[in-house]
């Protein structure tokens, strides 16, 4: 008896806690920390690498690392035995998965129900909404650069950071089907990790080591440096602020199945056009190191490219693209111009870049495949809907009150 009364106690303050409205302004507190301290990172350390920080579902913690504060003679904390104070913060995924489970315990479950609190309901179920949206846009979203030069058409995007190794078999000079590596385990790697990759209908497999996030090619004649290939050496470069400007590299082992001996080492390097190549079992392989491509579902034609300059730069002031989407529902006429894109099939397409300094103008559209796309639209819609409903109620009941004391008092 006393260990159900005791699992029951510890139950209810366990529900008490999580669905309290303390509970609730602290998350909504350090959510505001979090973005206050990751925007003055920003700076010095650049988007991509300030959203793995702190906004990464990994990121359990996060240790903020101010450049612009840290003078010297001025920390902006103090100094304890010598050594600067360290304050962990919890990371902003996990303050929103804490604030999740309070709204959901607190503003749905836990709150009074009747129709004197359908507007509050409403609104917390609108920010409950809000919070899911964001999770299934961290873990399901796609976003990707298309670039189309004015009468040409396009019906792929690129990834802004992520790079793929792809393999073909070279034939009469053509590129047959690639296979890919994927992404994601390439992002894991790092100068002391390998990766073995295996791919089943071919003669070798791959061992991938020595990736460089940002890296350039230079001249070697050291030959006993197994990182020195032909004669040229990938060197670490600091990393961009601007993630995209980063060039990745690597080597990579090409493994003889039947053998099991490195037939040949390659160096590949982002920024390189050409494929490099290897022979195994009498066949021509050529492997490249990419941005990551996804096909469309729809190809777009770029009709008219416009755009203009600030005076005397060349950062454009004003830019739109006249396209037309070819899909199998057929073709269909779109202007898109900043804040004015275009949707279809769950794609949506912004107008990012534009460049008119070659004799054919060129259009970046911007590719976001994102499911929760129109969400945070629809829950700022329903939250509105339920202050609005909550607010006359209230109105009403004011204006009631004070007649009902009105003729009370006569």
């Amino acid at each position: 008896m006393a260990n159900r009364l005791s699992f029951s106690s510890i139950s209810k303050s366990l529900f008490q806690f999580f669905s309290g409205f303390g509970l609730a302004v602290t998350c909504l507190l350090l959510l505001f920390i979090l973005t206050w301290l990751s925007t003055l990172e920003q700076p010095a350390k650049g988007l991509y690498e300030v959203q793995k920080r702190y906004y990464d579902a990994e990121a359990l913690y996060v240790i903020p690392d101010l450049p612009l504060l840290n003078i010297p003679d001025k920390p902006w904390l103090p100094i304890i035995g010598g050594k600067k104070l360290i304050i962990p913060l919890p990371g902003a995924y996990l303050v929103s998965a804490v604030l999740f489970v309070n709204l959901f315990l607190g503003g749905l479950v836990r709150i009074r129900k009747g129709w004197k609190y359908s507007g509050v309901i409403i609104s917390h179920f609108s920010m409950v909404s809000l919070l899911v949206a964001g999770f299934v846009s961290h873990h399901y979203s796609k976003e990707g650069i298309m670039f189309v030069l004015q009468g040409q058409k396009s019906n792929y995007a690129q990834s802004y950071t992520d790079y793929t190794i792809e393999v073909a078999e070279i034939v009469n000079g053509e590129k047959s089907k690639p296979y890919v590596v994927p992404a994601e385990p390439l992002k894991a790697l790092d100068p002391e990790r390998e990766l073995k990759v295996s791919l089943p209908d071919l003669p070798f497999d791959l061992v991938v080591s020595n990736w460089l996030r940002n890296s350039e090619m230079g001249r070697s004649s050291d030959k006993s440096d197994p990182q020195v290939v032909d004669g040229v050496v990938l060197a670490w470069k600091k990393l961009s602020t601007t993630e995209e400007e980063n060039a990745a590299g690597c080597l990579v082992d090409v493994v003889s199945k039947k053998s099991g001996k490195v037939v040949q080492r390659l160096l590949l390097y982002g920024p390189n056009i050409d494929m490099i190549t290897a022979s195994v079992d009498g066949k021509v392989y050529g492997f490249d190191l990419v941005r990551e491509i996804w096909p469309m579902p729809f190809r777009v034609q770029l009709d008219e490219s416009v755009g203009e300059y600030y005076p005397g730069t060349r950062k454009p002031s004003f830019f739109q693209s006249k396209i037309t989407r070819i899909a199998d529902d057929g073709q269909k006429k779109f202007t898109i111009r900043m804040n004015e894109p275009m949707r279809y099939g769950g794609y949506t397409l912004y107008q990012a870049r534009w460049s008119g300094e070659t004799e054919v103008p060129q259009s970046g559209f911007a590719i976001v495949k994102n499911p929760s796309d129109q969400w945070p639209k629809w829950s700022l819609y329903a939250s509105i809907l339920g202050l609005t409903i909550h607010f006359v109620m209230k109105l009403f009941g004011f204006i009631g009150r004070k007649e009902r004391k009105q003729v009370t008092a006569a």
